[in-house]
């Protein structure tokens, strides 16, 4: 197809064989000449060169030599590897790997991007040693992958391999300079959350400063660029296909040595006209998705042991470019046709000689539909399909059939560029007409690739422009020539015809930092077999089905008072994920405020959050009469069975319901209140009784209160009863009765509670608290159980006999004085004994007796 550029050979059939014959020679002199001579023999190449950006790095082997050209990307070439160091906390050996990779075996204009295991990454701090950090390889503010780049013109060895890498088994010499070699060292230390294995890069490069003639004002151009010094070459021709193929038909160099490309194509046989023409073309501005960018852009990676003429006809495809020799000089012609060179009507023509016309394809050699790949930066510089084109006019004029053509696009990662000479490219090869005609010898200085102008009233042709692709000089000086028609109007391109690709997702995919789902914690109280509190507690909770985890941790935290900072006392984890709760009590204060937080535990390396800090109180259970010795237990255990929490469940509920029983939707509820009061001056006396009964479906509650008051001035005083019985649906039935003396604020009086069988209690708060007998001592009662206080605080006082059968029993006694006719203590600790009369006295301390009248 004419659109490919070299080796697009076109001919008639309707010659005799002699003449048949000389056209196709002429052809092949015009335009596939310069196919054999770059490609170095006779034929044409066979090739099948694959210019598609390298993604995978290589190594091992032969790894062919290669140079960067434009705006391109490359995996490179494994050139040194090694592990090394030791983590920060000094615990993991071999903690960095770090790796040489090889780009380009020329030295290149720069480093444009790194993708990291398909992600595009971000040049971050520049380390002295390693590198620009990848900023999205940091973590918790600690960097773990570096790039280090070299350009092909350090005159040193890399620094880092040189003096920490470098082990005895493999060695990096101070000597590995590499200069005219692109590279870059990667060093990376040991993430498990942020590696799957060795990183894989891929680089993206601004190729080798390449010579622009339109850049040399001694060669016909404008600017200080010189074909002899190497170091004046670089500029926005780096990336012009016309540039690109011009140095490689002169030839790439490095430091005086040839690398690739022809090597004896001196400047004089690439005709400044020519190629100025085309390299300006290439650079003429064009709407594009960043607003006016050059017309033809192209880039890649080129191996030595390409074929040249793959390599140019490559780069070719990305200009629809083509390349003409004739008499030695090479001939560049890029995109629309130029201005002809020469025009001619019919009378021009010798109609003595033959011709031949050919006004349509067959439907073998017809095209209707183009489809195209072409590497996608975007997508991490993959290969990927440019949106079909179709005409359904050309499928209509070819039986309603779709005929479909593929171009790789190696050279042109540019979407919109794509679609644009796709478009050329469809509209072009539709053109059908090809004309074999004989001029005279003035037309002899027309050339393959150029074009002429024809005006035919045979053909109906007004000034039809047509491309030369083949001449021929016949004996008597005559020139065959053969056309093919060409229009301008086939590379008109809006910008609003653009179809932006469809991307696809690229990158790395990590699984999202995943929280404890759930999390809570409150204050917890620990009780001993018999129902006794003892301990203060927190209650941790979670969800524990959650896959992939295996354990919870959780930290502790307590205030200092000193300072008002938070500090963790306690780290720890359980692997019972799924009982979503535990319980810590070790070394917990009572009534204190804490912070706890938890993380779950993955079972594969993936970051996990923290929750957020949750406060809680501990509940204020302190030492009970259980945790001292046994010896106080038994002169205790009555005032510990008040503490009963059975207890506290009576008057709570039957609290609960009688300070909620006016809000409670009560199926049926009476209150009968009376009130009798007496007021004079700052006197006051009064009789408050309220009753009250009232039933649900769920309870059955009734309630009898009165309050006697007396008031004078700021003295009062006042008498509360209150009797309330409750019963529910459940079975739980309770009763209480209170009376409450209350004299200025002090209040005294008695409780009593009746929950059922074990859950009674009578509680008495007064200063004092006696039991007499009535009716004895005469009109003086003795009192036989008192409570009260003596110098030395609480006291009980129990007056006559302990036990009615006269006798004690004790397992200790603590007493100022002993006084019986008859004890049998066992043993007795004492020290004094003193008898009855005083007369003897035993000091068991001094070891004396003393015996006196």
């Amino acid at each position: 197809m004419a659109f490919l550029g070299i080796g697009a050979l076109v001919g008639g059939g309707l010659f005799g064989a002699a003449v048949d014959f000389a056209v196709t020679a002429a052809v092949s002199i015009g335009i596939s000449y310069a196919a054999q001579a770059l490609a170095g023999k006779p034929a044409a190449t066979t090739t099948d060169a694959s210019f598609s950006t390298q993604g995978q790095l290589t190594f091992g082997g032969t790894v062919a030599r290669c140079a960067l050209f434009g705006y391109c990307a490359t995996a490179g070439s494994l050139a040194y590897a090694n592990t090394w160091g030791t983590s920060d906390d000094g615990k993991t050996p071999n903690a960095y790997i770090t790796q040489v990779i090889a780009l380009s075996d020329i030295p290149v204009a720069g480093l444009q991007g790194v993708w990291v295991n398909g992600q595009k990454c971000t040049l971050g701090t520049l380390d002295s040693e390693k590198g620009y950090a990848i900023t999205e390889y940091n973590k918790a503010a600690k960097d773990y992958l570096w790039v280090k780049f070299y350009d092909g013109t350090q005159t040193t060895a890399d620094g880092l391999c040189v003096n920490k890498v470098a082990s005895t088994d493999r060695p990096y010499e101070a000597t590995r300079v590499a200069t005219g070699c692109a590279y870059a060292v990667c060093t990376a230390l040991v993430e498990d959350t942020l590696y799957t294995g060795i990183p894989q890069f891929r680089f993206e490069i601004q190729g080798a400063k390449l010579y622009d003639i339109t850049k040399d004002d001694t060669a016909g151009g404008s600017g200080d660029q010189r074909w002899s010094d190497p170091s004046t070459w670089g500029g926005d021709g780096d990336n012009l296909p016309a540039v690109q193929i011009y140095n490689i038909l002169r030839g790439i160099n490095y430091n005086g040595a040839w690398f690739y490309g022809l090597q004896n194509v001196t400047g004089a046989k690439l005709p400044y006209v020519s190629w100025s023409q085309a390299i300006n073309k290439c650079r003429a501005t064009v709407t594009g998705l960043d607003g006016l960018e050059p017309q033809y852009r192209t880039g890649g990676q080129i191996n030595i042991s390409a074929q040249v003429a793959d390599t140019v006809q490559a780069i070719l495809t990305g200009c629809q470019g083509r390349l003409s020799e004739v008499g030695g000089s090479y001939k560049l012609h890029v995109g629309e046709p130029d201005g002809f060179s020469a025009s001619f009507t019919d009378d021009d023509i010798l109609s003595t000689e033959e011709q031949s016309f050919s006004p349509f394809f067959g439907l073998s050699e017809s095209i209707n539909g183009i489809s195209g790949n072409y590497p996608e930066p975007a997508e991490g510089w993959a290969s990927k399909p440019a949106p079909d084109l179709y005409s359904a006019a050309f499928e209509a004029e070819d039986g309603n059939r779709r005929l479909m053509a593929a171009v790789q696009y190696d050279f042109v990662p540019y979407s919109e560029q794509v679609q644009r000479l796709m478009l050329s490219a469809l509209n072009e090869a539709r053109r059908a007409r090809q004309h074999t005609i004989v001029l005279p010898p003035e037309y002899w200085p027309v050339e393959p690739g150029d074009f002429v102008s024809w005006t035919s009233e045979r053909n109906g042709y007004t000034d039809k422009l047509f491309r030369v692709d083949g001449t021929t000089d016949k004996a008597n000086l005559d020139v065959i020539v053969v056309l093919t028609e060409v229009d301008p109007s086939d590379y008109d391109w809006d910008h609003g015809d653009y179809q932006p690709p469809t991307l696809g997702q690229v990158g790395v995919i990590r699984v999202p930092a995943q929280g404890v789902l759930a999390w809570g914690a409150n204050g917890y109280t620990l009780v001993d077999k018999d129902g006794f509190t003892r301990r203060p507690a927190i209650q941790l909770s979670w969800d524990g089905d959650v896959p992939g985890i295996v354990g919870v941790q959780y930290e502790l935290a307590h205030e200092n008072p000193a300072t008002d900072e938070w500090i963790t006392i306690d780290r720890n984890r359980t692997d019972q994920v799924a009982a979503g709760a535990l319980i810590i009590w070790n070394g917990l204060l009572p009534d204190e405020p804490y912070r706890v937080r938890g993380q779950y535990i993955p079972n594969t390396p993936r970051d996990m959050l923290w929750s957020d800090w949750i406060d809680v109180t501990t509940p204020n259970v302190k030492l009970s009469l259980a945790d001292f010795d046994a010896a106080l237990h038994a002169q205790v255990t009555q005032i510990q069975d008040q503490l009963n929490e059975q207890l506290n469940e009576i008057t709570q509920r039957i609290a609960a319901i009688a300070a909620n029983q006016d809000a409670r939707n009560w199926l049926d509820k009476q209150t009968i209140r009376t009130q009798l009061t007496s007021r004079s001056d700052a006197a006051f006396a009064g009789i408050d009784e309220v009753r009250t009964v009232a039933t649900d479906t769920q309870v059955a509650f009734a309630s009898f209160q009165t309050t006697v008051t007396a008031q004078f001035g700021t003295v009062n005083a006042s008498i509360t009863t209150n009797s309330t019985a409750i019963a529910t649906l459940n079975g739980y039935a309770a009763a209480q009765y209170s009376v409450t003396l209350n004299v200025n604020g002090y209040a005294t009086g008695f409780n009593l509670l009746n929950g059922g069988s074990g859950t009674s209690a009578f509680i008495v708060v007064s200063d004092k608290f006696q039991v007499q007998q009535p009716g004895y001592n005469g009109s003086a009662p003795l009192s036989v159980f008192t409570i009260g206080t003596n110098a030395s605080g609480p006291a009980i006082g129990i007056s006559g006999n302990l036990y009615l059968d006269g006798t004690i029993t004790a397992r200790m006694m603590n007493v100022g004085t002993l006084s019986a006719i008859t004890a049998n203590v066992g043993t007795l600790t004492a020290g004094t004994i003193q008898s009855a009369s005083g007369k003897m006295v035993m000091n068991l301390t001094a070891g004396t007796l003393i015996i006196s009248d």
